[in-house]
């Protein structure tokens, strides 16, 4: 069986495989996008991730503001229809996979291949009975639910992000949490402003344990004012029934939570056990991650990995970063090193904390000095008038010059409403190496949320001044 040719293959149709293929298209290359399904081309994002949930928390904000107006006089009563809310979100993906769908690819004269790929050497892939082969292969498979089979787990009514979205016709009347990361604490607030009753357990010390101890604190104190129960230091051990759990706290005892439906948010694992990586020479590491250089390459140097496949960060906008480090390098003669310092990323909680550059941890371990600024957001007019007095930014810049004003942006974290917008000036900043002075001159209009940038570079040349 002689197999078909192409430029390039693409193992993978989410936000990886999609922008791979956008850049094969750009340079004239014959391409050959394979997937296993054809209902899930547009990958995690659009079908069980970033969209449905950022449509979901839309409607669950709409909701906890018309809860809120009773203070005024309006009174709101009644709980979430979860099978309109759930057509809403269908109906906004149903927009988005107009131009993200296998009939849309087809009609712009992109090849398709449904089914399950494998290697057969070191640059043929096999889909079905058909054999293609390329002298550039990109991994863009991506990344899939975590999986613990808990005992009793069989007898429970639990749901992924992956069922979520699709089989969750009716509001639970208690959402038992278990994991307390962004997946987690975003649909948590999410349904307690339904109107469910929600309890989260993690087993860390705190709620996204990734970000700033104080910014997880905050969170948490907003979540519970709201009525969500969080519990630390709690390890799942077992469902005892199928509207209960035991789970085992920090100190040895032990807690019934009784629940009626349980959301599993307790990572991911990258989808690579089918593709017979072994007959083409690609290697993993002892945790099951390819064996990556620092140009995204395999230990096969015709196969590139891409998007969550690669194994360093599940963000949509990571399978960015990586298309774009590809396109370079596959056209320039100076090849571009994986670089994620201004990667940024965003938990859409309410508030939302955003994150962006280089982290203390990075920065002590690479020996690079820096100055950390702290603002809170007690003086803020546009914080006062709106009610999130509770925000706060960091900034991380680099040590004073002989020169004021002449610090620059190398990362930081902002807690508050909107916060994955205010950061963009700061990493437009951090990125064109501009020094604060370019945002301590500019005139914000009054009172746009993001003067609080202003005032965060205010305090760091105020601080200056006087030292």
């Amino acid at each position: 069986m002689a197999a078909k040719q192409y430029d390039i293959i693409i193992i993978g149709g989410g936000s990886a495989g999609l922008g791979a293929l956008g850049m094969a298209q750009k340079f004239g290359w014959k391409p050959l996008l394979i997937d296993k399904e054809e209902a899930h081309i547009g990958g995690d994002c659009l079908n069980f991730g970033c969209v449905p949930s950022k449509a979901l928390i839309h409607l669950a904000k709409q909701f906890h503001g018309a809860k809120k107006t009773s203070q005024f006089g309006l009174d709101m009563t009644g709980k979430a229809d979860m099978q309109a809310i759930l057509d809403y979100v269908h109906s906004k993906q149903a927009v988005i996979r107009a131009h993200e769908s296998a009939d849309y690819l087809r009609a712009q004269g992109v090849d398709l291949a449904i089914g399950t790929a494998s290697f057969v050497n070191e640059n043929t892939i096999q889909v079905g009975e058909d054999q293609y082969t390329a002298d550039k292969i990109i991994i863009a498979t991506g990344s899939r639910p975590r999986h613990i089979p808990f005992k009793g787990i069989d007898q429970v009514k639990t749901h992924t992000n992956e069922s979520l979205f699709y089989e969750m016709s009716e509001l639970p009347e208690h959402l038992l949490v278990v994991g307390g990361g962004p997946i987690g604490c975003e649909m948590a607030q999410t349904f307690r402003r339904f109107g469910s009753e929600v309890t989260i357990i993690d087993r860390g010390e705190r709620i996204l344990g990734k970000e700033l101890p104080t910014y997880s604190a905050i969170l948490t104190a907003q979540l519970e004012k709201e009525g969500i129960r969080v519990v630390n230091y709690a390890s799942l051990k077992e469902f005892v029934s199928s509207t209960s759990a035991l789970i085992e706290l920090k100190d040895g005892t032990s807690e019934t939570i009784e629940f009626d439906v349980a959301l599993m948010a307790i990572g991911r694992v990258l989808n690579l056990e089918d593709l017979q990586l072994e007959k083409a020479g690609i290697e993993r590491d002892e945790r099951g991650k390819l064996i990556l250089d620092d140009y995204l390459r395999t230990t096969n140097k015709c196969v590139f990995a891409s998007g969550d496949a690669a194994g360093m960060y599940q963000f949509s906008h990571g399978a960015e970063l990586h298309t774009r480090l590809l396109t370079h390098n596959f056209k320039s003669n100076f090849d571009k090193k994986h670089d994620a310092r201004h990667l940024s990323w965003v938990t859409f909680t309410q508030p939302e904390i955003a994150t962006f550059g280089m982290s203390p941890e990075f920065m002590k371990k690479h020996n690079i000095d820096f100055w950390q600024q702290d603002q809170d957001f007690g003086r803020d007019d546009r914080a006062i008038v709106d009610e999130y007095t509770y925000g706060k930014v960091t900034l991380y810049l680099t040590q004073k010059t002989f020169w004021n004003k002449q610090r620059k942006i190398l990362g930081g974290s902002i807690i508050a409403p909107n916060a994955g917008e205010l950061i963009q000036e700061l990493t437009l900043a951090m990125e064109a190496e501009l020094p604060i002075e370019a945002i301590y001159e500019k005139i914000y209009a009054y009172p746009v949320a993001s003067r609080i940038n202003q005032q965060t570079v205010m305090g760091v040349i105020e601080y200056d001044k006087k030292n």
